[in-house]
C-alpha cells in the first residue's frame, strides 16, 4: 500500500501531459485555420486593370477562334490608370487593323485601346468584313446662322434655321431650337451654315437705364394694369430690375421680358 500514492501521482502526471499536448494541437490548428483563411486570394477583389486585359483576351480568342494562350497583350501605358467599370465591358474593333481593340464602359464613360499580337491567320479572321457601302452616319436637327453674323447683333428667327446634320464632328452644346436665339445677342461673328452654340450668344440688353419703359402687373390674377416708369438700370431678357415711379418716386421691381417691357413681380 505504499506505492499507491507514488503510482497515483504518475497517472496523474500523465493525464496533464497528455492533455497540454492535445490543447496545443487545438491551437496550432485554430491559428492555421486563421491564417489560411486571411490568405485566401478569392476574398480579394480583382484590380481593374486584370479584369480588362483578362476581358479583351477572352473576346479576342473568342472572335479569332484560337486558343486564349495565343493571344498576347502589348503592356499598357503605366499613365493610364484603368476604372472599375460598373457594367459589362464593351469590346470592339475600331479600326481596320485588327492588332487594335477598343474597350469601353458606360457607367462611368470612358474608353480604353489595347494592342493585341496573334498568329498572321487569326489575324485575318479576327478583321471585320469590308461592307460594300459605308454606313451612313446618324442625322441631328441643328440651328445654324442663315446670314453672316456679327458681334453685338441682336437675333430673331429670320436670322438662322434648322437643318439635318451628321453627328459625327458635331460641337457641344450647338443649339436647336430657334426660340433659342429669341432677344439673344451674338458674342462672336458666326458664318452663314456653321451651327450656332450656347456661348456663342447671350441674353440681349432690352432695357436701358433712364429709359420709361411700360411696366405690366396682374397677368396671373386675370386682369392686367400698365404703367409708365423708369429704369433704374440696364437690364438683359429674365433679369430682374429696379424701376421708379416718376409721379410718387416709389421704387419697384420687374423682370425684363422684351424691349422696354418690364413684367412687376
Amino acid at each position: 500500500m505504499k506505492h499507491s500514492p507514488q503510482m497515483l501521482c504518475r497517472f496523474l502526471d500523465q493525464l496533464i501531459a497528455r492533455g497540454l499536448v492535445l490543447g496545443l494541437a487545438l491551437w496550432l490548428c485554430s491559428a492555421a485555420s486563421f491564417a489560411a483563411g486571411n490568405a485566401n486570394p478569392a476574398s480579394a477583389a480583382a484590380l481593374p486593370g486584370d479584369v480588362l486585359q483578362a476581358a479583351v483576351k477572352n473576346w479576342v480568342a473568342q472572335s479569332a477562334k484560337v486558343p486564349a494562350d495565343q493571344v498576347t497583350l502589348a503592356p499598357m501605358d503605366a499613365r493610364m490608370k484603368v476604372r472599375s467599370c460598373e457594367k459589362a465591358l464593351l469590346i470592339d474593333l475600331p479600326f481596320p487593323n485588327p492588332e487594335t481593340v477598343r474597350v469601353r464602359c458606360n457607367q462611368p464613360v470612358w474608353q480604353q485601346y489595347v494592342r493585341v499580337s496573334l498568329p498572321s491567320k487569326a489575324l485575318v479572321s479576327l478583321a471585320p468584313p469590308k461592307l460594300d457601302k459605308p454606313q451612313e452616319p446618324p442625322k441631328r436637327w441643328v440651328l445654324v446662322a442663315s446670314v453672316p453674323l456679327q458681334r453685338g447683333m441682336t437675333l430673331n428667327e429670320t436670322h438662322v434655321e434648322r437643318v439635318q446634320v451628321d453627328t459625327l464632328g458635331i460641337p457641344v452644346n450647338v443649339l436647336e431650337l430657334a426660340s433659342e436665339v429669341v432677344y439673344a445677342e451674338v458674342v462672336r461673328d458666326v458664318r452663314p451654315g456653321v451651327p450656332l452654340r450656347s456661348f456663342d450668344i447671350r441674353p440681349a440688353v432690352l432695357v436701358k437705364r433712364g429709359q420709361v419703359v411700360l411696366l405690366s402687373v396682374g397677368q396671373t390674377q386675370g386682369f392686367q394694369i400698365s404703367a409708365r416708369v423708369e429704369a433704374m438700370q440696364d437690364g438683359r431678357f429674365g433679369e430682374q430690375i429696379k424701376l421708379k415711379n416718376r409721379d410718387s418716386g416709389r421704387e419697384l421691381s420687374g423682370r425684363v421680358q422684351g424691349p422696354n417691357q418690364v413684367v412687376g413681380l
